[in-house]
C-alpha cells in the first residue's frame, strides 16, 4: 500500500498544509489504489481503477492530483483537458487515412501510458463529447487508468448540450467504473494563493515570472494563445484560457478598445492579470482613458483582477495633469485592488 505520508511530506516541502477534506480524499485514494489490480489473461479484476475528482474551483483538485503523480506515478501522462483534446485531434489528423482513426489513437496512447491524468475535464460540444466518450470506453477496456479532475459531477457534464443523449452512456460509465469523489471545502485556495502573491516585488513582474506563476496556478494552457476574441474583434494578449486572461498594459490599452469591449471581457473571464506597466504622461492620454474606463468597469463588477507592477510605479503610473481629475479616483481603486483584502472579500460575495 502506498504511504500517504509521502504525499503530505512532498506538499509540506512546498509550504502546503492540507485541510481535513483534502486529507480525507488522499486516505480514500490510497485505499482505492491498493484495492486495484490490473486484469490479466488468467485474472479479471472488477475493482475500480479510475478516478474522477470533482468540486468547486480552487479547492485543491489540481494540486492533489499533481502531488499524487509526483509521489507515485512519475511516468504517467499528464494533460489539461484542452491540451488532451488538441493532442487527440492532432493524432486523428495523422491517422485520417485509417478506417477507424480513433482506434489507432487509443493504441498509440496505450503504448505510451498506463496511467493518464486529465485536469479541468469539461465537455463543450457534441464532437468532443463523442470523441472523449469513445476514448474513455476504449482506454478503460485496455486497462489504462484515468485520473480526472473536474468542476462538475459526472451527471452534469455537457448539461443542456446538443444531442446530449448520445453522451449519457459515457456518464453512466464514469459513475459505474470510476471512483467519484467530491472535494468539499469553503476556502478557495487558488484565490488565497493569488491574494498572497506579492506582485509589487520588482523581479516578479517580468513576463517569464508571471507566466510561471499563472502556469503553476491555472495550468499550462494559459499561455497557449496570444489572441482572444471579443465583440467579433481580435485583441492581443500574453495568455488566455476559458476563464483567465493575461494582458500587457502597454500593448492592450494602446489598441483601439472601448467600454463595450471591457464590459464583455469582464463578463467572459473570471480572472484578469495585467503586467508590463510603465509611467504615463499626457502623451499617453488615449491609453490612460482606456485604462481608467477598464478599471471603473472591473471595480464596479467586482472583477477578480491582479496587477503586476514595480513598487516604484504603484503611485506613479500617471505623471501628467490633463486627466488628474479622473486619475485620483482610479488611483484610489488601484490601491484597493492591490490589497489582499480586496480579493478575499470577493470570495465572500
Amino acid at each position: 500500500m502506498k504511504d500517504i505520508k509521502v504525499v503530505i511530506e512532498n506538499l509540506s516541502a512546498q509550504g502546503i498544509v492540507l485541510n481535513d477534506q483534502q486529507t480525507l480524499f488522499l486516505e480514500e485514494f490510497i485505499e482505492f489504489d491498493f484495492a486495484y489490480r490490473p486484469s490479466t489473461f488468467l485474472f479479471k479484476n472488477n475493482s475500480v481503477g479510475n478516478l474522477y475528482l470533482w468540486g468547486p474551483v480552487g479547492r485543491g483538485k489540481t494540486m492533489l492530483l499533481q502531488a499524487i503523480k509526483e509521489s507515485f506515478f512519475h511516468s504517467a501522462g499528464q494533460f489539461h483537458f484542452i491540451e488532451f483534446m488538441q493532442f487527440t485531434h492532432k493524432k486523428l489528423s495523422e491517422f485520417s487515412g485509417n478506417s477507424d482513426p480513433l482506434i489507432r489513437v487509443v493504441k498509440d496512447i496505450s503504448n505510451d501510458y498506463k496511467i493518464i491524468f486529465i485536469d479541468e475535464f469539461q465537455i463543450e460540444d457534441i464532437a468532443d463529447a463523442m470523441i472523449i466518450g469513445t476514448l474513455i470506453q476504449a482506454l478503460s477496456k485496455k486497462g489504462i487508468r484515468l485520473f480526472i479532475s473536474s468542476n462538475s459531477h459526472p451527471d452534469n457534464l455537457y448539461k443542456d448540450g446538443l444531442q446530449r443523449s448520445k453522451f449519457l452512456k459515457t456518464i453512466d460509465l464514469i459513475n459505474e467504473h470510476f471512483l467519484v469523489h467530491r472535494l468539499l471545502g469553503n476556502t478557495d485556495y487558488r484565490l488565497a494563493e493569488i491574494a498572497k502573491f506579492d506582485s509589487s516585488v520588482e523581479d516578479k513582474n517580468s513576463n517569464e515570472c508571471v507566466k510561471d506563476f499563472l502556469q503553476h496556478t491555472f495550468g499550462k494552457d494559459i499561455v497557449n494563445t496570444t489572441q482572444f476574441l471579443v465583440n467579433d474583434r481580435k485583441f492581443n494578449c500574453l495568455g488566455c484560457s476559458e476563464k483567465v486572461l493575461w494582458l500587457s498594459f502597454d500593448d492592450f490599452f494602446s489598441s483601439p478598445c472601448a467600454s463595450k469591449d471591457f464590459i464583455e471581457i469582464v463578463k467572459t473571464f473570471e480572472w484578469i492579470f495585467i503586467n508590463n506597466f510603465h509611467t504615463c504622461n499626457d502623451d499617453h492620454i488615449d491609453k490612460l482613458r482606456r485604462f481608467i474606463s477598464f478599471i471603473d468597469i472591473a471595480y464596479q463588477e467586482k472583477q477578480k483582477l491582479k496587477l503586476f507592477y514595480d513598487p516604484n510605479l504603484k503611485n506613479n503610473l500617471y505623471s501628467g495633469d490633463h486627466l488628474h481629475h479622473l486619475w485620483v479616483r482610479t488611483e484610489s481603486r488601484l490601491n484597493q485592488i492591490s490589497t489582499r483584502k480586496y480579493l478575499q472579500n470577493l470570495e465572500k460575495n
